[in-house]
């Protein structure tokens, strides 16, 4: 069974266990089946840190050199997180050289290593993460080479990977998923990169560690840092009455004032997901930074809101069909919109509004036609912008007032992209040509998620959007699958945004029950407890979900059932509704 990121019941029993043993495998949390609506355990925040800390042996005189491996792992499970006592278990030369910051391995167990001066060690499930705490990816198995020598008499460890070597179940109870905020290629939105962070007072260096290091070479035309390169900061970012003081080494001098307000923006960003922190200070090359009219504390609140990844002034109200024309509102109740596509029956089938909400795009029930119209404004044009598909799915807005539509085309999916009336297919890999079943747009335009029908089991796949400093489309990235276990008939009925870096996923179990999960895009294995895994009784068929601060909605026929307050009863949709949606 795959792991689940819900796990505080079974935290401080695990931590006693690493505190004893030297290999600690991957728990499971199983899911209960009845009831109508059961919820996992969510995830707490960044103060919750497992309350018992570990605290290494060093290495012991006349240690053989397997004692010498096996006590070198056991120092790198250190709790709170350091390196301190594993470093120790190397010779001179080794532990000056040594960088277990590069990356962390992670592994569900460890074989026993081989005897002698040159050391494999085999490990089972192993996932990597870059030095920004960015998942890499997954194997089923990796041989790790550790190479021994003598030094004043005592074995040392003399070659050994630039990696912090942990089980799952540690790295899964001492670090907790966040996002790093980059600018998009035109710095018109800020883009969450999902990673993962030490819990506790290491949270918030270790954040800003993650926006200094280089950015890999994938997000090239995806996002862009504003630091410049080589920048680093001081061994910990100190939190004074709730004021980030963030120390960064380079020339004052050569960072003009929009660059600075940019790399503040970035690091306002990263770190609001510190509760204790409220305002942060810049210091550049020992000197503090000074930001509108001469404060040199910014609060949290105050730098960066035109740069939402969620839209800035988004609309948060609900859209729908009623009897053909577009209605807005609540689960309260809706009420007719003043334009076009609410005032007369164009047969409409489904539609996507932009994140303002002044727009509606609307496919014809053919599916072979987009049309747009302005949401209020009475006199404005019904636009047709696609004409001549074959099957067109639900469309989707962007930050950038950019449509993207999927004309599933009889199984040989075809992408297209509306930008200012004007509409091109363009060639997604992984996506076009495909059976694709869905697709979506994350709101700062860099994500692409698509769902594939399989033979036996859909697939959610993820491709990142690569644009010029002016924001046209240059190309993709290759396609990402997203771990999904199969459970049921693997069929997907809907997915949906549930945060900028989540998707929720909605299946079948059986006939009677239906399945929530939530999933990091970025393709990190494990489940994500946002609302927790969400098990439905009856047949939902749809979520309508949003990225912003919302609530979440499963619906099976006209009955409703909310996500993200379970214990809420919701009145049934009213007779003629469908389509229900937010903006994007």
């Amino acid at each position: 069974m795959r792991r689940v990121r819900s796990r505080a019941r079974a935290r401080a029993t695990r931590v006693l266990t690493a505190a004893a043993a030297s290999v600690l495998l991957a728990g499971c949390v199983q899911m209960p089946t009845s009831g109508p609506v059961v919820e996992s355990e969510v995830t707490t925040g960044a103060d919750d840190v497992p309350g018992i800390s570990f605290n290494p042996r060093p290495p012991q005189e006349g240690q053989a050199a397997a004692d010498i491996v096996k006590g070198f792992f056991d120092a790198m499970r250190a709790t709170p997180v350091r390196t301190s006592v594993a470093r120790q278990f190397l010779s001179r030369e080794a532990a000056e050289a040594w960088v277990p910051e590069r990356q962390i391995i992670t592994y569900a167990e460890s074989a026993e290593p081989t005897t002698g001066t040159s050391v494999r060690v085999r490990l089972s499930d192993v996932k990597r993460y870059d030095a920004r705490g960015a998942w890499q990816r997954t194997q089923p198995s990796a041989d790790l080479s550790l190479r021994l020598v003598e030094e004043d008499g005592e074995w040392r460890i003399d070659e050994v990977p630039d990696a912090l070597i942990v089980p799952d179940s540690w790295f899964d109870d001492w670090y907790e998923p966040a996002s790093l905020y980059y600018f998009d290629p035109a710095t018109e939105v800020l883009v969450p990169e999902p990673v993962f962070a030490p819990r506790g007072d290491q949270f918030a260096s270790s954040l800003v560690r993650g926006l200094l290091a280089t950015l890999p070479e994938d997000l090239q035309d995806v996002a862009r840092s504003y630091f410049p390169p080589g920048t680093t900061h001081g061994l910990s970012v100190p939190i004074t009455s709730g004021i980030a003081e963030v120390s960064l080494s380079g020339d004052p001098d050569a960072v003009d004032e929009v660059t600075a307000q940019r790399m503040l923006a970035q690091l306002v960003w990263t770190l609001r997901q510190e509760p204790r922190i409220n305002a942060v200070q810049l210091t550049i090359g020992g000197r503090v930074i000074s930001f509108q009219g001469g404060s040199t504390q910014v609060d949290l609140g105050g730098v960066g809101s035109a740069y939402d990844p969620n839209g800035e002034a988004t609309s948060t109200e609900l859209y729908a069909l009623a009897d053909g024309l577009v209605v807005a509102g609540s689960m309260a109740g809706f009420e007719e919109t003043l334009g076009p596509l609410g005032q007369d029956d164009y047969g409409l089938r489904s539609i996507g509004v932009d994140l303002a909400g002044s727009r509606v795009a609307g496919v014809s029930a053919d599916g072979t036609r987009l049309v747009v119209a302005p949401a209020e404004a009475p006199t404005g044009e019904v636009t047709p912008v696609v004409v001549g598909a074959a099957d067109l799915a639900a469309p989707r807005w962007d930050h950038r007032d950019r449509i993207w539509v999927l004309d599933r085309n009889a199984g040989r999916a075809r992408v297209v992209l509306v930008v200012d009336g004007s509409a091109a297919e363009v060639d997604v890999p992984g996506l076009s040509g495909r059976r694709v079943t869905q697709l979506l747009v994350s709101r700062d335009g860099t994500r692409l998620l698509g769902v594939r029908r399989g033979r036996k089991a859909d697939q959610v796949v993820s491709v990142r959007v690569r644009q010029d400093e002016a924001g046209v489309v240059v190309g993709f990235t290759p396609v990402r699958r997203l771990p999904l276990p199969v459970e049921g008939n693997g069929r997907i009925r809907d997915v949906g945004w549930r945060s900028p870096t989540t998707v929720s996923v909605l299946s079948d179990i059986n006939e009677e029950l239906s399945l929530v999960r939530t999933l990091s895009v970025d393709g990190a294995p494990g489940e994500v407890s946002t609302d927790g895994t969400v098990r439905l009784r009856g047949s939902n068929r749809v979520l309508v979900s949003t990225p912003a601060d919302a609530e979440s909605y499963a619906l099976a026929g006209r009955s409703v059932t909310s996500l993200t307050r379970p214990e809420r009863t919701v009145s049934d949709l009213p007779d003629g509704l469908t389509s229900l949606t937010y903006v994007g």
